[in-house]
Order: structure tokens, then C-alpha cells, then sequence
């Protein structure tokens, strides 16, 4: 039985990555409205970085998202000294410290039938040939993907946003801009 799935090798910039998922994004956004679902739900996110395409476009969305009452869970890679990685305050981070993970591809669980695939989390997302898959109308890829998703989250530490800097102290360190820097949280020791 052959899978509704759309998969190809991509040739397309970063910004032609954010826009394709974006749409696809807000097609689901608004398949649930016209069906008359409830908008609320949780969205699965694995991404190399929050620089990566498929959070980019998170962000891109984060207002429709926040009015549809839609959460994040995410598991980043690396951690990017750029505050908040998707920017939701419900939104729930992680990172996973294990580089053999490197080899998981990156993800989008949208709904029990709606996901993406990308490329693996070792490949640099600005590459312009890289592989990604669109299912829609298939809960095979989406469970598969949201398995993955979960046994990740298990592997991966939580990321918590160190507080900013006083401005007075700031002022005395050169270069230093003040903002808050994601930090993953270390395991504690018994």
C-alpha cells in the first residue's frame, strides 16, 4: 500500500525552506478551522538549531500560532546564544547533549496525520540539496515521527533562559549586549 507522501531532494535557499514550510504550516492551521476543530494542540519540533529553516518558520508563524492557542515542544542540538528559540511563553525546550543524536533527522509532528521530515541534524542547513518529506493524510509517518519525537525528549535535558544582565554591569564588559542566553540545564548528581 503506498504512503501519501511527498519526498524529494530539495534545491531550494534557506528562505524558499522557511516560506514551503510555513505554508504548509498554516495549511494546517487552517484545516483545523474549517473543519471545525479545536485550533489547540501541540506541535512536535526536532531541529539541528533554532536558526534551522523549520524553526525559523515557527517563529514566522508565532503570532497565528499563539491565537490558535498551539504549543511547542522542541529538542534543539545546539544552542544559540539568541534568547528565546521559538518564543512562545508555554513553549517547552530542550537540548540534546548526545552528538551521536546528530544522526536523527530533523522533524515537524504537526497532527497524528501531518508531519515533515528533514535532513539529518549532522548536515549544515544551509545547504541547498538536501532531503526533506511532507506527509499529509498519513498517520504511519506522523506516529513514526512522534515515537522518535518522544524517546528523544527522554534522552534530551531540559533548556532554561539565564536572566539578563543588570544595564550597570553590562555597561563594564565590552561587547557584551545584555540579553539573555539559552543555556541547557545540567543533570544533577544525587
Amino acid at each position: 500500500m503506498p504512503l501519501n507522501v511527498s519526498s524529494r531532494a530539495n534545491c531550494a535557499t534557506v528562505e524558499e525552506k522557511v516560506a514551503k514550510l510555513s505554508e504548509f504550516i498554516v495549511a494546517d492551521l487552517d484545516t483545523r478551522t474549517q473543519h471545525g476543530l479545536q485550533a489547540a494542540g501541540c506541535y512536535l519540533l526536532i531541529a539541528r538549531s533554532s536558526q534551522s529553516p523549520v524553526a525559523q518558520a515557527l517563529r514566522a508563524n508565532a503570532s497565528r500560532l499563539a491565537a490558535a492557542n498551539v504549543t511547542i515542544r522542541a529538542i534543539f542540538c545546539e544552542v544559540m546564544p539568541t534568547g528565546a528559540p521559538i518564543g512562545g511563553p508555554s513553549d517547552e525546550c530542550r537540548v540534546a547533549r548526545d552528538p551521536r543524536l546528530l544522526a536523527a533527522h530533523e522533524q515537524l509532528v504537526l497532527a497524528p496525520d501531518r508531519a515533515w521530515i528533514g535532513d539529518c541534524m549532522r548536515r549544515e542547513p544551509t545547504k541547498r540539496d538536501t532531503y526533506e518529506r511532507f506527509a499529509e493524510n498519513s498517520g504511519e509517518v506522523a506516529t513514526v515521527a512522534t515515537r522518535s519525537f518522544e524517546r528523544l525528549w527522554r534522552a534530551a535535558v531540559p533548556m532554561r533562559t539565564l536572566p539578563q544582565m543588570p544595564a550597570a554591569f553590562a555597561s563594564h564588559l565590552p561587547g557584551f549586549s545584555g540579553t539573555p542566553v539559552a543555556r541547557p540545564e545540567s543533570p544533577r548528581r544525587q
